[in-house]
C-alpha cells in the first residue's frame, strides 16, 4: 500500500514540475514548513510559560 502511494507521490510531483514548474509543490512544501516552524514555535512558548509559572512544586 505505501508503495502505491509513494509512486502517486511521485507521479504527481513529476506531473507539477513538468505542467506547472512546480508550482504547487512549492506551495505545498512551504505550507509543510509553516505549519511545523508554527507547531515548534507553539511548543517553545508553552515550555517557556510552564517554566516560568509561579507557584509549581517540583518533586
Amino acid at each position: 500500500m505505501f508503495r502505491i502511494l509513494l509512486l502517486i507521490a511521485v507521479i504527481l510531483i513529476g506531473y507539477d514540475a513538468i505542467a506547472h514548474q512546480g508550482l504547487y509543490t512549492r506551495n505545498a512544501w512551504a505550507s509543510v514548513v509553516g505549519l511545523t516552524g508554527s507547531a515548534v514555535d507553539s511548543a517553545r512558548e508553552l515550555g517557556q510559560g510552564a517554566r516560568e509559572e509561579p507557584g509549581t512544586v517540583r518533586q
